[in-house]
């Protein structure tokens, strides 16, 4: 089997869906080529707007929330052709918000792009997969049933980090990618912050201060991907608030996992993932204003419970290494493969 990997970016998502999955099962022996970003090599003919041919040398082909008109027509054609055409999608876009700078690229009234979740859509009704981080996303891009589920999981950087115990609280995101998740903590923040308690954000703070309650701008600023798990575990307690609507419904337990592997002790919105998280031992969840504050207060002022909650988060955390897991992507490939090639017994893989 033979299989090319083209992420869409190399940031977080194009890395923990595809570029260290890739390159972990590659290490397992298997052929895998990873497309750089600026180095595409699918070629596509066209007559006016119409994709007619597709140029590719492969057995399967990964692609990453496939959102370009061309791209998409690409997938019945490539399938046509033989090639097994996998989509691995990792948020709802279709539910985005519209304050966050993703919603106008993506929206099917902007044309100027050819970028929508429109195309996304027929991408992943023409797939020979559909790849996925959430059993919440498998119904919404799969209802076709030709969907596998891989968790996020944890590649090696996140292995041995150095934590050292303190009471700053922090939130490892950008404002501007959360608009409204301040709100699933209510005056919590602003509340712990009179206190006397420190708080920073790991991201672009610009607007938290206002959204938190606060009388300016929490500090924080952006952080290159290779010290990002260095950077979550210089907190010395973690909030991962998420607001309850259909796009966060189906949130991976990304953010809270990499505070597990951190040591970092967490508090989070009770959302299905973060749920799954924590029935497995780590963290604490808080679903309204008083418990997040009861919570941040009890974090804060003791160093025994940031210890026991720090250990069990590393012990959960050990359990969801990438490595551990890469098979995962190795089998959901080979079944396309299967799929594709027409082999029977192709039960979904969950």
């Amino acid at each position: 089997m033979r299989v090319v990997v083209y992420p869409a970016d190399r940031f977080g998502c194009g890395y923990f869906r595809m570029i260290w999955p890739g390159e972990a099962v590659k290490r397992m022996g298997i052929d895998i080529e990873i497309i750089n970003t600026r180095d595409r090599r699918v070629r596509v003919h066209m007559e006016g707007n119409t994709v007619v041919d597709v140029d590719v040398d492969t057995d399967v082909v990964v692609f990453q929330r496939l959102t370009h008109a061309w791209m998409s027509q690409a997938v019945p054609i490539l399938r046509a052709k033989g090639v097994a055409v996998v989509i691995d999608v990792d948020d709802d876009l279709r539910s985005v918000h519209p304050s966050n700078p993703a919603f106008a690229g993506i929206h099917p009234k902007n044309t100027a792009t050819h970028h929508s979740w429109q195309h996304l859509n027929f991408a992943c009704r023409e797939a020979t997969l559909v790849t996925v981080s959430t059993p919440a996303l498998l119904s919404m891009y799969a209802s076709h049933g030709r969907g596998v589920v891989l968790n996020n999981y944890l590649p090696s950087a996140y292995d041995n980090l150095s934590h050292v115990d303190s009471d700053l609280i922090g939130w490892p995101a950008s404002y501007h990618s959360h608009p409204n998740d301040p709100d699933a903590m209510g005056g919590a923040i602003a509340r712990i912050v009179r206190d006397g308690a420190r708080f920073t954000m790991i991201g672009d703070s610009q607007g938290a201060g206002r959204a938190l309650g606060l009388s300016a701008d929490p500090p924080g600023g952006g952080v290159p991907l290779d010290c990002w798990p260095g950077a979550v575990a210089a907190l010395g307690v973690g909030v991962a608030p998420l607001a309850d609507t259909r796009f966060n419904g189906a949130k991976s337990w990304l953010k809270p996992l990499e505070m597990c592997a951190a040591g970092v002790p967490w508090i989070a919105s009770p959302r299905t993932e973060y749920r799954r998280l924590h029935a497995r031992g780590a963290g604490v969840l808080a679903d309204r204003s008083r418990t997040w504050y009861r919570e941040l207060r009890s974090l804060h002022g003791s160093v025994q419970r940031r210890t026991e909650l720090s250990e069990a988060g590393r012990e959960v955390a050990r359990g969801l290494r990438l490595d551990d897991h890469a098979w995962r992507w190795a089998e959901a490939w080979q079944k396309a493969l299967d799929t594709q090639r027409g082999v029977k017994d192709l039960s979904v893989i969950s």
